[in-house]
């Protein structure tokens, strides 16, 4: 079973286009941190309870000396202190990184991390079979809408080789 730690990004992609059910059904073991949990809205940390009540997602929660530890972490890009708690959480738990922060991105290849986004997690739900690729194609699209930041060239580029198949 494969490790990942997600970022609040993520989430709230996932959730836009009702694709969090999906997502926890790929059978990841999913953590994250307590910061990423405080900086989904009420709403949001309740889409996840669920999840946390069946064990599914994991959040961690860091001593004082840990948050020091991370606080004045190095990195190679700025990122902030949710996206420190992130890493130093993937580090110990050498786990892959979902995320959708670009500076986060670059600090996760400067430490040689695996990491991946949104549109990653909605592919690995279709080659799942966890959907049809029409069901996949209306999430990618939903995405684009929901998200602007996202590479839009990607989610096209997915949308073409789901129709291929």
């Amino acid at each position: 079973m494969k490790l990942v730690i997600t970022d609040t990004n993520v989430f709230i992609d996932l959730m836009n286009v009702d694709a969090l059910a999906a997502f926890f059904a790929l059978g990841f073991e999913v953590h994250t941190t307590d910061f990423v949990n405080n900086e989904l809205n009420r709403d949001q940390q309740a889409q996840l309870l669920p999840f946390r009540g069946n064990g599914q997602l994991v959040v961690a929660r860091f001593t004082d000396t840990e948050v020091k530890t991370f606080e004045v972490m190095a990195t190679s890009v700025t990122i902030q202190f949710t996206d420190r708690s992130v890493i130093f959480l993937a580090t110990q738990l050498k786990g892959m990184i979902l995320s959708g922060d670009s500076n986060l991105w670059k600090e996760c290849k400067a430490r040689k991390l695996d990491v991946h986004g949104s549109i990653w997690v909605i592919e690995q739900i279709w080659i799942k079979r966890l959907i049809s690729s029409v069901a996949c194609i209306d999430l990618l699209e939903n995405l684009k809408k929901t998200n602007s930041r996202l590479p839009k060239d990607k989610i096209d580029a997915l949308i073409d080789r789901i129709r291929k198949r």
